[in-house]
């Protein structure tokens, strides 16, 4: 598993590239917690390249979720495809979890969400 860091619009995106599985769920939690610490509430994380989740994977990004509300932050995921998107659909973590098609539209929820806080 590879995680790269880009940010957009003060929003952060976690690209993920390949498996996350009970072995490398801890990597992704780490840097999850470590964005928390540096005070930055509001995370994309992008599937696109991941062609395997299993359930550590998925907690570990509805802890983070959880974790982030608190803060009045939000994780959002985008690009969920294949056998990602049948493990969300069985879990029902479509329900716990935002999931969009696009890391653009995602970027944009989160932006619409913050601006409506502050107004």
């Amino acid at each position: 598993m590879v995680i790269h860091e880009t940010s957009s619009n003060q929003v952060v995106v976690i690209t993920i590239e390949g498996e996350v599985d009970l072995y490398n769920a801890k990597e992704l939690k780490d840097i999850l917690d470590d964005k928390m610490r540096k005070h930055q509430y509001e995370i994309v994380v992008n599937l696109e390249k991941v062609p395997f989740m299993d359930s550590s994977g998925i907690g570990t990004l509805v802890t983070a979720m959880y974790k982030l509300k608190k803060y009045h932050g939000n994780l959002k995921v985008c690009s969920v495809h294949g056998s990602v998107a049948k493990v969300f659909k069985m879990t029902g973590m479509e329900s716990h979890l935002e999931v969009f098609e696009t890391e653009e539209m995602a970027v944009t929820s989160m932006i619409k969400e913050r601006n409506t806080h502050t107004d």
